[in-house]
């Protein structure tokens, strides 16, 4: 996308799914006794859990042991536990879905281009929602309250997209949480994995095997080649290896400590409406579970449209729907 008017990028959905490993404890005990007060009225249309599916034909069933949990890069720096005015919680720049299969421990990912075009609820300016209409996937959470509200948006919106598929969970956490994460685990090394990143740094040299530390883990999060169209389906390369590097990293530590290092950075840049329990199954399996890497990250397939300002990404409908078919449901 090749345009000065969109804000900075926020490229983390690797690193969002990992920070869900550290975030058992604090997120959970600030969460579990809080009322959420909010300026919307209402909060956003979530269906009830559909447990079929027609489609060409055939009916399928929803496996209830697979769990979908949607993860969100935000592009803010404000404490996320902070109810912001509608409009003001920034935009959802990095939108992952986990298929979580809790009876074999394993994770599959599902990467939502953030132009994404699909139905997302919309408010007013007194951030009373006024319907639904054919927008860019990111800026569903910007229409709500930079918290629970924004979340229910996002949900609303990754549902429609998938014909009504039920959305069990979600985690979000904004730019303040990169450098934090990455540096707690003592820094990742990573291979860059395309050419051009070296403008983002001289050390960004296709092939050549860097340790993220500080700005660097940003910075090879973050860059996209604006001059190109389409940037960021490219820069998705970056995120796949990172999820490779930051897993193996994790694995070398054992016991509480890193975790508590992390929350003690990280508490107040993430959000999430997942229990104590359900952050810590999930979080193990994300560490044990050695088959979550390029091969089980399926990026949406489909169409780029350029715009005088935006690019805009059309999804090829049945190629998605079988690819949900194939994590979430089973034929009857």
């Amino acid at each position: 996308m090749k345009t000065e008017v969109k804000k900075k990028i926020v490229a983390f959905i690797i690193l969002t799914v990992l920070a869900i490993i550290l975030t058992a404890v604090i997120i959970w005990q600030n969460n579990k006794d809080k009322v959420i007060a909010t300026k919307l009225s209402q909060k956003a249309d979530i269906s009830m859990e559909a447990d079929k599916l027609n489609r060409n034909g055939r009916v399928y069933r929803r496996k209830s042991y697979v769990k979908a949990i949607l993860v969100l890069g935000i592009d803010s720096s404000v404490d996320m536990h902070y109810v912001q005015d509608a409009g003001s919680g920034g935009q959802a720049d990095s939108i992952g879905l986990i298929a979580w299969d809790t009876e074999r421990d394993k994770l599959s990912m599902i990467i939502i281009p953030r132009d994404t075009m699909t139905y997302i609820p919309v408010t007013d300016v007194g951030g009373e929602i006024i319907g639904n209409t054919l927008q860019h996937i990111t800026m569903a959470f910007s229409f709500g309250d930079g918290n629970e509200i924004s979340a229910d948006f996002m949900k609303e919106s990754v549902s429609n997209l998938f014909d009504g598929l039920h959305i069990d969970r979600y985690f979000a956490m904004n730019t303040m949480a990169i450098e934090k994460v990455n540096d707690a685990v003592g820094g990742v090394d990573v291979t860059v994995p395309y050419d051009g990143m070296e403008k983002a740094d001289a050390s960004f040299i296709k092939g050549n095997t860097v340790t993220l530390n500080g700005e660097k883990a940003e910075k090879f999060l973050r860059f996209r080649d604006t001059n190109k169209d389409f940037s960021a389906i490219t820069r998705i390369e970056a995120h796949k290896e990172y999820l490779r590097a930051y897993q193996m990293k994790l694995k070398q530590f054992k016991g509480d400590s890193i975790v508590e290092k992390i929350l003690s950075g990280i508490e107040p840049y993430c959000y999430s409406d997942m229990q104590k329990d359900m952050i810590l199954k999930l979080g193990a399996c994300a560490m044990t579970d050695d088959g979550f890497d390029a091969n089980r990250i399926y990026v949406l397939e489909g169409k780029n449209k350029k715009t005088e300002l935006y690019d805009e990404f059309y999804a090829d409908h049945d190629k998605a729907m079988d690819k949900i078919i194939e994590l979430f449901y089973t034929e009857e």
